[in-house]
């Protein structure tokens, strides 16, 4: 058994020990489970009686799932669909990934690497292009950790907020919605352990902090995070939401990404005790090429129509192309308070983005300005959201428009990725676009 929480329960043998490894623990269903190009968990469950065939065949999946809108409707015009006659791919258990659930009995979850039949990868999958990216960092002698900061806010059934008022770090208010969080935790612990939470600044909001691992493994837990989170808080007739900004006039949810890199040693090459601000150049080159690269991964940065509804002034929703010292209001801030310590952390994102995703555009842009050297120029001061900087792009068309257009991104992702994301995410543009909401009809259909 690997254990990478006090409460997780991971499988470590190899294939011909994992349906008795199962079977010892009560086990009669695995979840094998993938995620498509809106971080939703796509999947099906198998009987322990069929899991030793899908150890050696994996499961088939309709390969239009990558070319699902966020509501599962099939989109034409990606490389999954109609072109190639709606056939199917191949999610085959990483065995690393083998987990036993909390929140559902006699479950155990099991993520799928997606490959086509004849053995090739699925190159629009998620956790295939951050895997592609990583293997290209580790091929520069270094190692990537990271951790997110996740935001949600617990609801009633109705997806109604439980309170009102704003509060911060509040025990009390805390106290409000205890058992719920108390087992929603629990649940999540079938990932691995987490660091802090707390009540953050709306009502019924929280936020939870989980402890460094290696990127890869974090993507996956923080994918899963929000999975059981909706999961267990169905269980207990409550839901809960990741979305950026679901509610007016409340503070929307945050996904702050934090990472550093370490080299074949083990050391932090981002801390540089003796230099500037006390970090390396490694580390400001890194942040040059996420700086340079803003506008261009912004679609993937901030994915949906209400992810832009962050980008306000004073929302600790930073959205200036700079960075600084232990500052809030800049897009990276850098920490820097121990050598082991010292990372970067992207902080404009919203609880809505694809983990895999951001991760890997995260990580690519940090690597194409160590190779080319990129400075990021001097750190910003003060409140960075009301000063004359240049902005990212606050509009969801603009954002798509930079995307489509990079040369680079296409190489760095994949232009059959590029071309599924593209079509999926203006198919929704569009459709938000030509949808009228009942706050503009209620404000002009009087007068107008």
């Amino acid at each position: 058994m690997d254990e990478r929480g006090s409460s997780a329960q991971f499988f470590s043998g190899d294939r011909s020990d994992a349906v008795a490894w199962l079977r010892g623990h009560g086990v009669d269903k695995v979840r094998v489970e993938i995620c498509d190009l809106a971080g939703v968990a796509r999947g099906k469950a198998v009987s322990i009686d069929h899991f030793e065939h899908v150890l050696g065949h994996g499961v088939p999946f309709c390969a239009a799932l990558f070319a699902f809108d966020i509501e599962a409707t099939v989109l034409p015009g990606t490389n999954y669909g109609e072109t190639i006659g709606y056939g199917d791919f191949i999610g085959k258990p990483d065995l690393a990934s083998l987990r036993l659930l909390r929140h559902q009995p006699n479950t155990a979850l099991v993520i799928g690497d997606i490959h086509w039949p004849d053995g090739r990868p699925v190159e629009a999958s998620p956790r295939g292009v951050l895997g592609r990216i990583v293997d290209e960092l580790e091929a520069l002698g270094y190692r990537a950790l990271a951790a997110p900061e996740l935001e949600f806010y617990i609801l009633d059934q109705d997806y109604r907020l439980m309170g009102d008022g704003v509060q911060a770090y509040s025990m009390h208010r805390r106290n409000k919605f205890l058992a719920e969080e108390e087992a929603l935790l629990d649940a999540v612990a079938a990932h691995g352990g987490f660091e802090f939470s707390g009540h953050e600044y709306g009502p019924g909001q929280y936020e939870v902090t989980i402890p460094y691992q290696d990127i890869r493994a974090m993507a996956d837990f923080g994918h899963l995070f929000r999975t059981t989170m909706k999961e267990a808080a169905w269980n207990m007739n409550r839901r809960v939401t990741f979305m950026a900004k679901p509610f007016d006039g409340m503070t929307g949810n945050s996904c702050h990404m934090h990472l550093s890199l370490i080299d074949r040693a083990g050391a932090n090459v981002f801390a540089a005790p003796d230099a500037p601000h006390r970090i390396s150049e490694t580390c400001r080159h890194f942040m040059g090429g996420v700086l340079a690269h803003l506008e261009e991964l912004t679609a993937i940065y901030f994915p949906n129509a209400n992810s832009y509804r962050r980008m306000v002034p004073g929302q600790f929703a930073p959205f200036s192309r700079a960075w600084a010292i232990d500052n809030r209001t800049a897009a990276i801030r850098i920490l820097n308070e121990t050598v082991a310590g010292t990372r970067t952390e992207l902080r404009f994102c919203g609880g809505d983005i694809n983990l895999y995703l951001a991760f890997a555009a995260y990580l690519a842009a940090g690597i194409d300005g160590i190779r080319n050297k990129i400075d990021p120029g001097p750190p910003g001061q003060g409140d960075l959201d009301e000063q004359d900087l240049e902005r990212l792009p606050n509009d969801w068309g603009k954002a798509l428009d930079a995307f489509d257009a990079s040369d680079w991104v296409k190489q760095i992702f994949g232009a059959d990725f590029c071309k599924s994301f593209s079509v999926i995410k203006r198919h929704e543009y569009d459709s938000f676009r030509r949808t009228v909401p009942d706050n503009e009809r209620k404000l002009y259909i009087e007068w107008l």
